[in-house]
């Protein structure tokens, strides 16, 4: 599912377009694009596929267009453009806290500011305390947010970002090249909540091809290695990709090794010294002879090491492995043990879908209840509710409960603190949630 990585895109082209002095209008609907894709349940890809692109809420003829340029050709043409307009410097400036386009405008305008060198310059200068609208404790906060930036810059990734880009690897992979098995593996397999890059293994009776395509897929940045069984890329996003063909023999020691973690592996190998075993990449071979004994499904290895199979998620050599050995593993939180959603949008505000769709859904994913909270009225950027707008979902909503019993709808808010300190709503208007 490529979603999150489109909506970056259109994020992107939000700002540029800003920098560069674009219609407000245009600036607001590639926001809005760019949010409501970012949300969407469904792959955008399947939609462009099927033409239906034109069915999400905010995207319209031209956005569309977009969007299809973007997955077939991995640009898109008016961002390539734009960007030609505005210093490449001054896009680092907006992931300064508190530095939106319009302040970032002022500041190259006014005072020169083409990246974070020249900004730091200028704040220690007090150069920007005098520009109107700043003051002297923008000015600090500029070099604080410098300061916070600088230590916040790293080379691991959201697994809400990562994970998607993977799993894209994979179906290209599956729908254009002759790959049999394949494993997402590293930290990603392991669910970890950042990932440093992404590791994949597949088997193939024609690795050239495999890494013939794997090279050229659309979101590839940079090729740093291109060879008969591993290559490696960079996306769009800055991501590290490796891409490995391994033998069918050798596939479930293979994911074993390269899903980590380190201390875990470690672990294992010394379990498999003690019993006069070699664990490697390749399988698990017997010390005396050689013999191969354990290598073409990772149940295998762990079972020639005399353990019960270890949950990608629990191998962190944190007591684990003592616990597989005594067959006292616990049973991992599963998607089927999820019994409902706290949190849903329909298209009463900013969502895709009506709240039957929702609610069927979530049926068919053996939830027992959801709640509905569309955004309240102060929100109207995205499609915000009035309190008669929710009494009037709260009546759809009291009809699908007798429709679809025993299942439930429940009706909530996400309401916002004003800059008042106060919300939405009155207080006698929440009796209705």
């Amino acid at each position: 599912m490529r979603n999150k990585e489109v909506a970056e895109k259109f994020y992107e082209l939000a700002e540029v377009a800003e920098l560069a002095g674009e219609n407000p209008f245009k600036v607001k609907a590639y926001l809005e694009a760019a949010r409501v894709i970012e949300n969407l349940t469904i792959p955008i890809e399947e939609l462009a596929k099927e033409n239906k692109l034109d069915e999400i809420k905010g995207v319209g003829k031209s956005i569309a267009e977009k969007i299809k340029e973007y997955l077939e050709a991995g640009k898109i043409t008016k961002l390539e453009e734009l960007k030609k307009l505005v210093p490449v410097g001054l896009l680092e400036l907006e992931k300064v806290p508190g530095l939106g386009a319009k302040r970032v405008k002022v500041l190259y305008e006014k005072l020169g500011v083409k990246n974070l060198e020249d900004l730091e310059r200028a704040a220690k200068e007090h150069k920007i305390r005098n520009l109107e609208g700043f003051g002297e404790k923008t000015e600090q906060k500029i070099l604080e947010g410098i300061k916070s930036l600088r230590d916040k810059r790293t080379d691991r990734f959201l697994i809400g970002i990562a994970l998607p880009i993977a799993e894209s690897i994979i179906n290209l992979l599956k729908e254009n090249t002759p790959v049999d098995k394949h494993m997402i593996c590293g930290s990603l397999r392991r669910m970890k909540d950042t990932i440093g890059d992404i590791d994949i293994l597949v088997t193939s009776k024609n690795p050239s091809v495999v890494m013939d395509y794997f090279v050229k897929i659309p979101f590839v940045k940079e090729i740093l290695a291109k060879g008969d069984t591993k290559s490696s890329i960079i996306t769009q996003e800055g991501i590290q990709v490796d891409l490995r063909v391994v033998e069918n023999e050798s596939f479930g020691a293979a994911v074993q090794y390269f899903t980590g973690s380190k201390n875990h592996n470690v672990r294992l190998r010394e379990i498999a010294i003690k019993k006069n075993l070699k664990l490697n990449e390749y399988g698990v071979f017997r010390l005396d002879d050689n013999l191969k004994i354990a290598g073409v499904e990772e149940t295998d290895v762990y079972e020639a090491l005399g353990l019960d199979w270890i949950p990608p998620e629990m191998r962190e050599d944190t007591g684990e492995v003592e616990l597989a050995m005594q067959h006292k593993l616990p049973a991992i939180v599963d998607y089927k043990d999820i019994k409902g959603d706290l949190h849903m949008h329909t298209k009463y505000s900013d969502g895709a879908n009506t709240i039957e769709e929702m609610a069927r859904k979530a049926i068919s994913l053996g939830y027992e209840y959801i709640v509905i909270t569309e955004h309240a009225k102060a929100l109207g950027v995205a499609g915000g509710l009035s309190i008669d707008d929710f009494k009037k979902e709260k009546e759809e909503i009291e009809k699908l409960n007798k429709k679809l019993h025993p299942f439930k709808i429940f009706l909530g808010v996400e309401l916002n603190i004003l800059s008042d300190g106060s919300i939405d709503f009155d207080e006698k208007d929440l009796d209705i949630f």
